[in-house]
């Protein structure tokens, strides 16, 4: 993929790995955009409207329960892409992504996925291996987190928010922006018990925590943490951290 785009988005482990041929033709058919933060790539419930790509910036993935309480549920970074599903089976969106700052976006229409990927039955497996590992990565979630402590579930979410949607090995090492409601609704836990939780993991050396933001400082670590448990590790006293 030539210019501008080769370097955004060589990160995408999906992208980069397709024949250069179909790399030229998602080049020449995507509308680059550029959103203000706060902006809706889609919203939950829209109709299918395409792929999109993220070149530059942050946006937040957010799914939203029946009884209207969202859920911060992933984060995408340049070279992420999202929509598989709906392009998949042209369903209505099943989250939202909302830019969490100024984001540069590509998008690519629904008949151009078609085209490109839907035609013949190679593209139709190239297209759809992120779907396919992220369906893993919710079957495997569903497991651990009926088992899973709080501390367990809170670390899991730490990795998983800094972590790449389709099991590319490239990761961040920030989360931000992010709030302590955020957080403890998504480990089904109290704003407070959460508090005290990642005043914990602060405390043991995993994070560091500042307003609104939460760095991630020994990745081996909590990575053992989620998926081993608290063995060795103990609660200190709370003291309130500001997320």
């Amino acid at each position: 993929m030539p210019g501008k785009f080769a370097i955004d988005l060589n990160r995408s482990g999906w992208l980069s790995k397709l024949p250069q041929s179909q790399q030229d033709e998602v080049a020449r058919s995507a509308v680059r955009m550029t959103l203000k933060r706060g902006r809706y790539l889609f919203r939950q419930g829209d109709p299918a409207n395409g792929l999109f790509g993220i070149v530059g910036g942050e946006a937040q993935v957010i799914g939203t329960t029946i009884a209207g309480l969202d859920i911060l549920v992933a984060m995408h970074r340049p070279g992420d892409w999202t929509g598989y599903l709906s392009c998949l089976d042209e369903g209505p969106y099943t989250f939202s992504v909302v830019t969490s700052q100024v984001c540069e976006v590509l998008h690519l229409p629904l008949p151009a996925v078609r085209r490109i990927f839907l035609s013949d039955a190679e593209g139709f497996r190239q297209f759809v291996q992120p779907e396919l590992a992220a369906t893993r990565v919710v079957y495997s979630h569903i497991i651990e987190h009926l088992a899973f402590t709080p501390l367990q579930r809170l670390a899991r979410r730490l990795i998983d928010l800094t972590s790449p949607p389709h099991g590319e090995e490239m990761a961040a090492n920030s989360i931000s922006p992010i709030t302590q409601d955020q957080l403890a609704i998504s480990v089904m836990t109290s704003r407070q018990w959460t508090n005290r939780l990642l005043q914990h993991l602060e405390q043991a050396g995993l994070v560091s925590v500042s307003r609104s933001r939460i760095d991630i400082r020994d990745r081996p670590r909590l990575e053992q943490l989620a998926v081993h448990g608290e063995s060795g590790f103990t609660m200190a006293d709370p003291v309130a951290v500001k997320v």
